[in-house]
């Protein structure tokens, strides 16, 4: 009869299995922990995207809002005048 290797009390094969799943085990938690940093990057770095443009649009919004009231103000004044003129004529 031969005697079979034994490592640890395992067989030689069953040795070479759990080492096998170990690593494939590990392996999987170190890609899974480089992923998640790198969406924990993507998630900052589109977070300071977002507050940049959202300073931007507010800054945009409020040169419209501007323009609108400056607008605004322009033709009640001529709509002013052109009633002036109107009494005035009669």
């Amino acid at each position: 009869m031969i005697a079979k290797p034994h490592i640890l009390g395992l067989p030689l094969l069953h040795f070479i299995s759990l080492i096998t799943f170990l690593i494939a085990v590990i392996s999987i938690w170190v890609h899974m922990e480089i992923r998640l940093a790198e969406i924990n990057v993507e998630i900052i770095n589109l977070k300071q995207d977002l507050f940049l443009h959202k300073s931007d649009n507010r800054k945009d919004l409020d040169l419209i809002r501007s323009d609108i009231k400056s607008d605004n103000k322009e033709i009640l004044r001529k709509i002013d005048e052109i009633q002036i003129y109107i009494l005035n004529k009669k």
